[in-house]
């Protein structure tokens, strides 16, 4: 049986995974330090739940003497803009990652690290100036991981997330935010909103994360996302259109100092190598994604409709 270490297993992105690879046929080894999180997959004869620390010398004992691929999502803090900029944070994370798979790289045969497209967030007056401790700590972290499994003889491969969404997601992330406030009809504050900004449903996401761990190249550096990126601007009016046709946009009641400069992104390097497109639907995808939201609130309690 093939095997896998997810690291966020309980979060958003690495519980979809660690579906995934179980209908795969898959053993995961699950590892978070949320552990009412890792319950959701009790009962899955090929889950193994390690709550710990990734920096817990003693996180190896409970780790399978061989695993064919380590995926790295865990974070400490949130996504959210004050733990995004705190710099004792993000530089706790790079020593989570770096301590993590220095002890589990003699273990694996290819470990794929996590990024985020915060790494290219600039400022939008001189894009030479990064704009997110975040997304520092993430690009810090992925080097000193490559650098480790280089030199310890193994497969190595950095994906690069952005805006992930969908079913599954209780965060307060922004599509969330956005979906929630139209469909209570409360109005948005927005920025203006011309850059582009790539939003991927969870499907596609795993789909990718699958095409790496399948026929990625060693080494290489994936974006799981769209090859044409459209606006803001133009996903909030699709949003809109679908959720509450009869609720008014306007775009610049928020500053925007900084935005992703995806020219800096090989966006084709995941379909040339493995064939990987994103194939959600927006619409529909947005549709789910609020429907799934209103099923979690009490139904006394949500606004408006869909």
């Amino acid at each position: 049986m093939k095997t896998a270490i997810v690291t966020g297993a309980g979060g958003f992105i690495g519980g979809a995974l660690t579906e995934r690879l179980l209908q795969e046929g898959y053993a995961v080894y699950g590892v978070d330090i949320n552990e009412a999180a890792l319950r959701r997959f009790a009962g899955q004869p090929s889950f193994f739940p390690v709550c710990e620390d990734l920096e817990n010398p003693e996180i190896a004992s409970r780790l399978p003497q061989r695993a064919d691929a380590i995926f790295h999502l865990a974070l400490k803090g949130t996504m959210g803009a004050k733990d995004r900029g705190d710099a004792d944070l993000q530089i706790s994370n790079i020593s989570s990652a770096v301590h993590f798979c220095g002890t589990v790289i003699d273990r694996c045969e290819r470990f794929i690290f996590c990024s985020s497209s915060y790494e290219f967030l600039r400022d939008k007056k001189d894009q030479r100036i990064p704009m997110c401790f975040y997304g520092a700590a993430k690009r810090a972290a992925a080097d000193m991981c490559a650098n480790i499994a280089y030199h310890g003889g193994k497969e190595y491969n950095k994906v690069i997330f952005t805006n992930t969404f969908g079913v599954g997601d209780r965060s307060n992330k922004a599509v969330n935010t956005i979906i929630r406030r139209m469909l209570h009809r409360e109005p948005l504050t927005l920025v203006e909103g011309s850059d582009r900004n790539d939003w991927t449903y969870i499907d596609d996401t795993v789909e990718g994360l699958m095409a790496v761990l399948e026929k990625g190249k060693p080494f290489q550096t994936y974006y799981i996302g769209h090859r044409e990126i459209t606006t803001f601007r133009e996903k909030i009016t699709v949003m809109r259109d679908v959720l509450c046709p009869e609720m008014n946009l306007v775009f610049g009641t928020m500053p925007e100092d900084s935005c992703v400069h995806y020219d800096e992104i090989d966006l084709d390097a995941l379909y040339r190598d493995t064939g990987f497109e994103c194939r959600s639907d927006f619409r529909e995808s947005i549709l789910k994604t609020a429907n799934w939201l209103q099923s979690q609130t009490p139904k006394n309690t949500v606004g408006g409709g869909n």
